[in-house]
């Protein structure tokens, strides 16, 4: 196992990233490998690394983990479904990987689950998640063809706040190409159907959630230059299209050009991008969107410390009435202290403003969401578990205000095969 990972790992280095890590003349430093889109390419190897099973050729991940719906590895997300308490949502997700060849590498993944929710353990439903992917590994082309097929329950936050189902499959293929050791550009191409199906969990009536079913035509390309030794400068541009089943007068483009830049200096990591952005109605009595978005994120690790924030300003569909679309402003900030090798200690808050533009009875809509936390994880031998608790408070101009305690439960357990 040991040798073909490190084959792996030693391929994925050297043709993925060819060049990245050259010598850097001054103080004997090297040249690192400062994109973090980049991650995902070399993490193949380091997910070997970590298989539960491994019989030539196979290796096997397998994971368990129970969380409030809310919480997910990007952060958290909360409704006031929540009502102070917990709901579950209990996954097992399973990866199967198969290296033939290693310039090839197929992926397998399913996540069955179930959620509970509501004021009773009785109330839930199950849910589920695929995925294939197949990786080629070649001297300056990585490629990732994939699809995915997915039902299943998330907090709603913009408009309705609720919990909701949903169903969609995707295809699509994304990866780099390097043209040197400093140049490279990703692309990604994708096609989205994505749905809300009345027969699955929903909101109660009058919310009518499946105005939002819509297919999604996506494409991106970024070409990246290592210009200094610890930053490299980007620039971007972005188009999809959106064809809606029901709402047809959404029916729109949006298109979007930027520029920005990534520092590593390796214990700092700073992301940068912003441009403007266009949302084109097909309907021309529909209100058209054009402002500048964008978003920052850094992080930095210092000692048992590790600090995290991000901002974001993005455009999403609205439901709300006489409005196609809101204005999400986002804030994040994290702080966690390794206590003890076993035990870390986190805290943090979370920020979001959505604006509307069209006003409804004479009122332009805003909402307000706020959540600040404090927990911990603790860490067994093969089990992951952690606790937050914090203050939620959801305001809007259209809306009652959701106030109050809110509980985060987290447990990951990693079996050995």
């Amino acid at each position: 196992m040991e040798g073909l990972v490190r084959g792996v790992r030693r391929f994925v280095t050297l043709a993925v990233i060819a060049g990245a890590l050259s010598a850097f003349a001054q103080g004997g430093q090297r040249l690192r490998d400062r994109d973090p889109d980049l991650q995902s390419a070399k993490g193949i190897a380091a997910e070997l690394d970590q298989a539960n099973f491994h019989y030539g050729p196979f290796y096997f991940l397998s994971r368990f983990r129970i969380s409030d719906l809310g919480y997910t590895q990007q952060g958290y997300t909360l409704t006031d479904s929540s009502d102070g308490g917990l709901n579950l949502s209990v996954e097992a997700p399973q990866r199967l990987y198969f290296t033939p060849h290693k310039k090839v590498i197929l992926t397998a993944e399913a996540v069955p689950g179930y959620s509970f929710f509501g004021d009773s353990f009785g109330d839930g439903q199950f849910n589920y998640s695929l995925r294939g992917d197949a990786h080629f590994l070649f001297n300056h082309l990585y490629l990732d063809l994939y699809t995915t097929r997915s039902d299943t329950i998330r907090p709603h936050v913009a408009d309705i706040n609720r919990l909701v189902t949903q169903r969609a499959d995707e295809y699509g293929v994304s990866g780099e190409m390097k043209y040197s050791s400093r140049t490279s550009a990703l692309f990604s191409i994708r096609y989205e159907d994505i749905e809300f199906p009345g027969d699955r969990f929903q909101p109660a009536s009058p919310i009518d959630v499946a105005l939002l079913n819509r297919v999604e035509r996506n494409g991106r390309v970024a070409l990246h230059h290592k210009t200094f030794p610890l930053t490299s400068l980007f620039v971007a541009a972005e188009m999809s299209n959106y064809g809606f089943r029901r709402a047809t007068y959404k029916d729109s483009t949006r298109r979007w050009l930027g520029a920005g830049f990534t520092r590593d200096s390796g214990r700092t990591s700073l992301r940068v991008e912003a441009g403007p952005a266009t949302l084109d109605f097909e309907d021309p009595t529909q209100r058209d969107y054009s402002e500048v978005i964008g978003m920052a994120t850094i992080n930095r690790s210092k000692s048992r410390w590790n600090y995290g924030a991000g901002v974001e300003r993005d455009v999403g569909f609205s439901i709300f009435a006489d409005n196609n679309y809101f204005i999400a402003s986002i804030a994040n900030a994290n702080v966690s202290y390794v206590a003890t090798r076993r035990l870390t200690l986190r805290t943090g808050a979370s920020y979001e403003r959505d604006d509307y533009d069209v006003p409804v009875g004479g009122l332009i809509r805003k909402d307000t969401i706020e959540f600040y936390r404090i927990g911990f994880l603790y860490n067994f031998r093969r089990f992951q578990t952690g606790v937050d608790v914090g203050w939620y408070e959801r305001q809007s101009n259209f809306s009652d205000r959701d106030a109050g305690i809110r509980w985060l439960f987290y447990l990951s357990f990693s079996p050995t095969v």
